[in-house]
């Protein structure tokens, strides 16, 4: 008998479901445009936990996901760390956009297998403000069967990466983020790039509070679980808690493509060692899919403010500052390729903070959490991605 799988968090609420997007009804996303626009609210919940509710603008899905952090970060391994929400959505939009551009050349695809390994850095002194986040190359192996020879396959590999995939564009360009900031609920002037469309949203929390399931959903079960089978991490400690560092962090994917069209994401961290969890995913409805999962770009934003989240709780509490609650609301905006000329946008975020703290401690808190982000750090430098293709 397979080991059990573990799929709620607390309170025995799934660690992902469909909600009902009646309480985001206040500020719209516009979804006429050509333009994916993705808002991720997020809020700080007990301990490493995180919550936050992704709306998919051009067609209305909300999903609530959760988040947790492993030993590394004296969390409690209930649901996936903020990386593994990135990769799986990066790996999930390859693969939706390598199957777009074989389905444009009326090539059949029987099989289709990702591998993914991200590298990311830390370096520096938190407490001297020269910790900073960086995304080392990543490595896409690719293990496909269908009508057509493998040199084909593997052209197909390229264009997806440089022609295709909204998903490869976060890679590729320099986007630096925009931020908007309130302290104790009152405006505090950023010194980075402004985030102005974020100004008149308001604080999320109430929102987020009363989120339900939604009634009636084509959403599958157990969208994300913790594969059980996985032994059990020797932990070092709290080792990304310490206020200096030199470490490096890496998450391994396997991506397969199913017989029902869902995507099945396995992310492990292997460095620190972590749990393995298990994502599904599906496309969109506006590019054909039945939306019973989050998008790629769904998980690839979540994992953005995720991290980002991350890192505000863990700068307070290195320095031992006052952040006694926090929220974000962060808009990730993509374009398509259709067929090419795919498009993102830097990263937009509104934050809450409430903090005893004066402000420039809290301003700091924002800039530290930027540049440790190893996420938005992906959005603004460009990542190298060394490709491989083989025939199954």
């Amino acid at each position: 008998m397979p080991a059990a799988k573990s799929t709620q968090g607390p309170g025995d609420i799934p660690v992902a479901f469909r909600a009902d997007a009646g309480v985001f009804e206040d500020a719209p996303l516009p979804g006429t445009d050509s333009l994916v626009r993705v808002r991720t609210r997020t809020r700080a919940l007990e301990g490493m936990q995180k919550e936050a509710v992704v709306e998919y603008g051009p067609t209305g899905a909300v999903w609530r996901l959760l988040c947790d952090e492993g030993p590394w970060l004296n969390g409690t391994d209930l649901a996936p760390f903020p990386l593994a929400f990135f990769t799986a959505g990066l790996a999930a939009q390859l693969m939706s956009d390598y199957l777009a551009e074989a389905a444009d050349r009326e090539i059949r695809i029987d099989h289709l297998d990702m591998s993914v390994d991200n590298f990311f850095t830390m370096e520096g002194s938190a407490l001297k403000g020269t910790m900073a986040a960086s995304v080392d190359p990543i490595r896409l192996a690719i293990t496909v069967a269908g009508d057509a020879d493998v040199r084909e396959l593997e052209d197909i590999a390229v264009i997806t990466l440089e022609d295709r995939s909204a998903g490869g564009i976060t890679l590729r360009d320099e986007l630096i983020s925009r931020f908007s900031i309130k302290l104790n609920g009152r405006p505090v002037r950023w010194s980075g790039e402004d985030a102005p469309t974020m100004d008149a949203l308001a604080d999320p929390a109430a929102a987020l509070a009363a989120v339900q399931p939604a009634d009636d959903t084509p959403a599958v079960e157990n969208i994300i679980y913790k594969d059980e089978d996985t032994p059990p991490p020797a932990s070092d400690g709290a080792v990304g808690l310490t206020s200096d560092q030199k470490r490096q962090v890496h998450v391994h994917t396997d991506a397969r493509l199913r017989p029902d069209g869902l995507k099945e994401l396995a992310v492990q961290c292997i460095q620190p060692a972590g749990s393995r969890f298990v994502f599904l995913s599906d496309d969109a409805a506006d590019v054909g899919g039945q939306e019973r999962a989050p998008s790629g770009l769904a998980y690839l934003s979540a994992g953005v403010a995720f991290c980002f989240m991350t890192q505000l709780g863990r700068y307070a509490q290195i320095k031992k500052q006052d952040l006694s609650g926090y929220r974000i609301v962060q808009d990730t905006v993509f374009r398509h390729g259709n067929p090419y000329d795919p498009a993102a946008l830097p990263v937009d975020t509104f934050v809450c903070l409430d903090s005893s703290n004066p402000v420039a401690d809290n301003l700091q808190l924002v800039h530290m959490g930027e540049q440790t982000c190893y996420l938005h750090a992906a959005f603004r430098n460009e990542v190298d991605v060394e490709l491989q293709v083989s025939d199954f």
